[in-house]
């Protein structure tokens, strides 16, 4: 370019002196010379005839001349334009092969490392494939071993002669007996006195009364010690009361009503009962299960016979609240046994679990009279919170919350024992039907397609199988993680859905949600650091933002498993109260769920919400710790 522009710079000096014709065209030198531009001499003067400028042949012969010079110009100039251009045109594709160059060397070494990165990967997949596949093996000689060993003992143990029974023993038989049956190497059985037993009993009802006790001593009360709900000051969306609205009635509960759901409470209590052994019972049959085997239930169908009550709503923008949204306040009580409104526990069938006061004590038959009781510490409208015996809280909701969503028409039939059927019309003609015990927990959650395809996506009214929580396999340093960066999701899963095959067993979804060393077998995607201010459930757009990654390894999951099943969880710092960092936990997971359907379209039905507080802190301290204030996903369908 600066060669072209150089040739354009002397072509134009070259011009300089190329005047109009009319003005230059000859000039007369000192001696009377007509000379044309270029120099040629035109006209010599003599005595005679001197030279005349104005001579029209001088003139025609000058501007020939001119004519001449400047058509010279004019080639030269251009000459030396498409020169600039054509070596500008070099350049300009020499600098382009030699970008193509750099570029295509970029890529090759993008691949290579790529390759590499893949092989490493492959390599390490293998490696953990082989050292799962080492350990089940180590772990069912270890169960074949140990299983032998107790039939041996057994044996020995049926085979030993009671004192009794010694005289009927032929001499000729009882040497072939002792030695067959009775080795001298066999170990004495072991037995565990009933003061040893009495003992643990006693160390452990003194454990579980210190933790009650400390529990206790977090509540708040007023002078005439009434709790205050711990959970009220949770910040919730702005109200205000109409005092021209009308009221509703306050939903009265039995006392029939109140122990069906404290015995059924006391039950879900059991899982994590006893030492290394989990107590499991059996989900209690509710009346609602009657309808199992019923299907779809048409639109505008009756209801069933069975149920109590029943209630159809259209959910609208207005009755639903958004993931930036914090939940609703609890409702108020505005005159005896009237309230501006009833609770979401209520108006999702749920009447006996959000009619529960806080402070009320849940008595139950299986509790001795001086054993401390079950109580209710906080109703938010949304959520209970009750204290157990042993210390611990449990948060009890409406597991089919996610379900409304603007625009599906929700049908709920209540029965008698408080248990729940739901059944939600989407515009699409599916359908979801949900069986909910009293304590607003799923049992069981079927979606229809609308074109006769059914999917079963939780089954909780299956017997379970107990466990042996010692005898479940040790987390390997940490579980399967699947990051949304790494683009690996698929195969993590699917190595951690092998590792549960080898188990040999299932387990409820209660199992799941309520035991950790179950819980922890399952895969967990990582969730980028999503944060919430303090006392608040509500998420920022920018937070909602740092959801996208997660949605789509959900949704790349989905594609391959559209019955796939993933349980939020939500956690807190070791700041508050327990009861408080519960419903704070359990609310800020039901917002993320509640995001990644409503801006990343992950199907609610596919989701469970659980909150865990303080109780798993990632960082051991009772500090105010962001990394402890945490959202995580599991992928549960292999534990199912």
């Amino acid at each position: 370019m600066n060669r072209f522009l150089s040739s354009t710079a002397a072509v134009s000096i070259a011009l300089m002196n190329v005047q109009p014709w009319p003005l230059m065209a000859q000039t007369l030198t000192d001696t009377g010379s007509a000379i044309a531009v270029d120099g040629t001499v035109l006209c010599e003067p003599t005595a005679d005839a001197p030279c005349d400028p104005a001579n029209p042949d001088l003139t025609a012969a000058a501007q020939a001349i001119e004519a001449q010079l400047a058509a010279a110009a004019a080639q030269a100039a251009a000459e030396a334009e498409a020169a600039a251009t054509a070596q500008a045109t070099a350049e300009a594709e020499a600098a382009a092969a030699a970008q193509a160059t750099a570029e295509a060397e970029a890529a090759a070494a993008a691949q290579a490392t790529a390759e590499a990165e893949a092989a490493a990967a492959a390599q390490a997949i293998a490696e953990a494939e082989a050292a799962a596949e080492a350990e089940a093996a180590t772990a069912a000689q270890a169960t074949a071993e140990a299983e032998a060993a107790a039939a041996a003992q057994a044996a020995a143990d049926a085979a030993v002669v009671p004192a009794e029974a010694a005289p009927e023993v032929t001499p000729e038989a009882a040497p072939e007996a002792t030695a067959e049956t009775v080795p001298e190497a066999a170990p004495a059985p072991v037995e565990v006195s009933a003061e040893e037993i009495a003992a643990q009993a006693a160390a452990q009802a003194e454990a579980d009364a210190a933790a009650r006790a400390q529990a206790e001593a977090e509540l708040k009360t007023t002078a005439d010690g009434t709790i205050i709900d711990p959970a009220a000051s949770l910040k919730t969306a702005k109200e205000v009361i109409d005092p021209a609205a009308p009221t509703v009635e306050a939903p009265v509960v039995s006392e029939t009503e109140v122990q069906a759901l404290s015995d059924l409470l006391a039950v879900e209590a059991l899982v994590e009962a006893g030492t290394g052994t989990a107590a499991v019972e059996t989900a209690a049959p509710t009346a609602a299960a009657a309808l199992v085997d019923a299907g779809p239930a048409p639109a505008g169908a009756a209801p069933s016979a069975a149920a109590v009550s029943s209630t159809t709503e259209v959910v609208t923008e207005a009755t639903t609240r958004s993931a930036t949204q914090e939940f609703t306040a609890a409702p108020q009580v505005v005159a005896p046994g009237k309230k501006n409104r009833l609770s979401d526990l209520e108006k999702a069938g749920l009447v006996v679990l959000g009619g529960l006061a806080v402070g009320a004590i849940i008595s139950s038959a299986n509790r001795t009279a001086n054993a401390p009781q079950q109580q209710v510490v906080s109703n938010t409208g949304d959520r209970v919170v009750v204290l157990q015996p042993d210390g611990n809280y449990q948060v009890f909701k409406d597991d089919d919350a996610l379900l409304r969503r603007p625009g599906n028409e929700v049908r709920t039939e209540t029965f008698s024992d408080g248990s729940t059927r739901t059944i939600v019309d989407r515009a699409d003609g599916s359908q979801i039907v949900t069986i909910r015990n009293a304590t607003g927990r799923v049992l069981r959650r079927v979606q229809y397609d609308g074109r006769g395809g059914e999917r079963l996506l939780i089954d909780d009214l299956v017997p379970e199988r107990p466990i042996v929580v010692s005898a479940l396999p040790k987390p390997r340093g940490r579980p399967v993680v699947i990051s949304p960066r790494d683009g690996d999701a698929a195969i993590k899963a699917a190595i951690a859905a092998r590792q549960i095959e080898q188990l040999g067993r299932n387990f409820s979804l209660r199992q799941v949600r309520d035991i950790p060393q179950v819980r922890r077998l399952a895969a967990m995607i990582d969730v980028e650091a999503v944060t919430f201010a303090s006392g608040s459930s509500a998420l920022t757009t920018v937070q909602v933002d740092a959801l996208a990654d997660l949605g789509l390894v959900m949704q790349d999951l989905l594609d391959a498993n559209p019955g796939e099943v993933f349980l939020v969880e939500g956690h807190t710092d070791a700041v508050g109260s327990g009861a408080l960092n519960l419903a704070l936990s359990d609310r800020r997971a039901e917002t993320v769920a509640l995001a990644l359907t409503q801006y990343f379209d992950i199907p609610p039905e596919n989701m469970v919400v659980q909150g865990y507080g303080e109780t798993e802190l990632l960082i051991d301290t009772q500090a105010n710790e962001a990394r402890n204030r945490r959202v995580g996903v599991r992928v549960i369908t292999p534990l199912l």
